[in-house]
């Protein structure tokens, strides 16, 4: 879920500030362990993990997935249109954001997937502020909110298939 909300986080931050997403710039060539400093040369963080077009950047508070465009290079590093405190309260809308966005898709009746959306585990039969009650094949399964999220395809939870399964019969 970390990576999904890393990924989630880094696009709400694109859509926040147009002008990053607007310049054509070419992508830099982030490596792990770069400083990453703000427009006004002030450090934002360092180059936690690079990928899938997507930097990401540790502030020491929060990790934010920015595309390879949204840098440029500096001599020491590489520099955002964001400062630490800008980047930061961004990454902290954008999961609460997200968080309303599952508890209001967390409603009785509603299919829930597998992580990799193959599978149906069930469907919600309740909630309540920490626990989702999910129906499978007739049994009432009890999971914490945390253990769901949204994708484009509906609500699902962070298991496969055969994990959630597993975990169901008490082996895992």
């Amino acid at each position: 879920m970390n990576n999904f909300m890393t990924l989630l986080t880094g696009a709400a931050l694109l859509a926040a500030t147009p002008a990053l997403a607007q310049d054509a710039a070419p992508a830099v060539e982030a490596q792990v362990g770069m400083k990453v400093v703000g427009p006004n040369g002030a450090d934002v963080g360092i180059v936690d993990s690079v990928g899938g077009g997507a930097v990401v950047v540790d502030t020491g508070k929060n990790k934010a997935a920015l595309a390879t465009n949204a840098f440029a290079k500096t001599d020491n590093g590489l520099s955002i249109m964001m400062t630490k405190a800008d980047l930061d309260a961004a990454v902290e809308k954008a999961a609460a954001d997200a968080q309303v966005q599952l508890l209001a898709s967390l409603t009785p009746g509603t299919e829930v997937k597998s992580v990799t959306g193959a599978a149906v585990i069930g469907t919600i039969k309740e909630k309540d502020a920490e626990y989702v009650t999910v129906d499978h094949d007739g049994q009432a399964v009890k999971l914490p909110v945390d253990a769901f999220m949204t994708q484009a395809d509906g609500v699902s939870i962070t298991m496969t298939e055969a994990e959630f399964k597993a975990a169901v019969a008490g082996t895992q």
